[in-house]
């Protein structure tokens, strides 16, 4: 089998706070041996303009025309390399656009997925909307790269 893409979401991508950052950065190696520029790997971008993250490697041309599409639809992504070996595809995610709007994300998350987030605290809301912007992120991604394949029998309402 073959993939197209090999999406990779983690909170410790290019964000070492633990064991995860340690995993994922040593199969990196491996995966893009066998998949190149098509494993990509998403994680929050944390880092502020003042500071540096010393394990990103920013590239803009790096699918610059689907950034500047999905700037458009309210995402904010930086593009570039994990500054590990095989220097595989990062996209870190600016997901605080996404607190104004938590109520109505919840919200549809219980209607359709019955989850509860009534009593969570900021440790459950913050990691719930960077994944609910990286499942945005991809559905992007794939949509612009993907739609004449096979994307467009496939949308979940």
């Amino acid at each position: 089998m073959k993939v197209d893409f090999l999406f990779e979401t983690s909170w410790e991508v290019c964000n070492k706070v633990g064991g995860i950052h340690t995993v994922i950065s040593t199969k990196a190696l491996n995966i893009v041996e066998e998949l190149g520029d098509n494993y990509i790997l998403i994680g929050p971008d944390v880092w502020r303009e003042e500071a540096k993250n010393p394990e990103f490697i920013p590239d803009d041309k790096l699918y610059a025309e689907w950034r500047g599409m999905a700037e458009s639809e309210g995402l904010k992504i930086k593009a570039g390399r994990w500054n590990i070996s095989g220097k595989p595809v990062v996209f870190l995610i600016d997901f605080t656009p996404f607190f104004g709007q938590q109520n109505e994300i919840f919200a549809k998350f219980w209607e359709i997925y019955k989850l509860d987030s009534i009593s969570g605290q900021w440790d459950y809301i913050e990691p719930a909307l960077f994944g609910y912007a990286a499942g945005r992120v991809i559905e992007s991604f794939i949509k612009f790269n993907l739609t004449n394949i096979w994307f467009d029998d496939f949308i979940i309402p």
